[in-house]
């Protein structure tokens, strides 16, 4: 997978990590899409299209083979930005911030080891300290079984 894929699988994965797809969240796709130098080459359709049926397939494994994919890429700590900037991107792309998007920005969060809470503070924008509170993220084996016990993932329509 290169690091372009991975950046559409974070948006995809944020995007779907609450059990819906908001026309908003798609179009800040098709944005990144266009405005984006690392995946503007990309065919985006095709891709969302082939990551709804993957997610159709798996459910929440699809989630889950992405934080195992995240983990074994081996990203830098300029990636890891990119990355995190992706992620809050998409959760703030309907102007709703759920929960259950913070958790899942909190396990993302703790398979990035190379940057610090303060510098995502300063170098991510629209982030604020919820989405890095210590509160749960400690525990990350309990944070994982809470989210994944919780959360189900709808068929998606293909074709956004």
């Amino acid at each position: 997978m290169t690091f372009n894929e991975l950046l559409l699988r974070t948006a995809f994965s944020c995007m779907a990590c609450d059990g819906q797809i908001a026309p908003e969240e798609v179009q800040l796709i098709r944005d990144m899409a266009t405005n984006h130098p690392l995946i503007s080459h990309l065919d985006v359709n095709a891709v969302l299209n082939n990551l709804i049926r993957e997610i159709n397939k798996r459910g929440v494994g699809f989630l889950k083979l992405y934080f195992i994919d995240l983990h074994d890429y081996g990203l830098s700590a300029e990636q890891e930005i990119q990355v995190l900037q992706v992620a809050v991107d998409m959760i703030r792309a309907d102007e709703r911030v759920e929960y259950h998007e913070i958790r899942f920005f909190k396990i993302l969060r703790s398979h990035l080891t190379l940057v610090s809470d303060e510098r995502i503070l300063k170098d991510v924008k629209n982030i604020d300290e919820t989405f890095l509170a210590r509160d749960i993220r400690t525990d990350y084996h309990s944070l994982f079984c809470s989210y994944f016990s919780q959360i189900s993932i709808p068929k998606f329509e293909i074709d956004l």
